[in-house]
């Protein structure tokens, strides 16, 4: 379940969730990818936060709201 803007806290560790490709192929699974939230703005909406390891990006509201508190369960093959 998405989270609210307001409940994001610097330090969090949140959960993107999404279908990707399964390779080289037309199959989809679901993947999950771990958001590190580094510095928080919520005056002006946005976040700086770190996707799955990498470097820091701004992400704003609308992205922020779909992540998630828990992993998401994997498909396996």
């Amino acid at each position: 379940m998405a989270i609210k803007f307001e409940t994001i806290k610097a330090g969090d560790v949140l959960w993107d969730y999404r279908s990707e490709r399964a390779g080289n192929t037309t199959m989809r699974r679901w993947g999950n990818w771990s958001v590190k939230i580094i510095e928080i703005d919520h005056a002006a909406g946005w976040a700086r936060v770190s996707w799955n390891g990498n470097p820091s990006t701004k992400w704003y509201r609308h992205n922020l709201e779909k992540l998630r508190r828990t992993k998401g369960k994997e498909s396996g093959w």
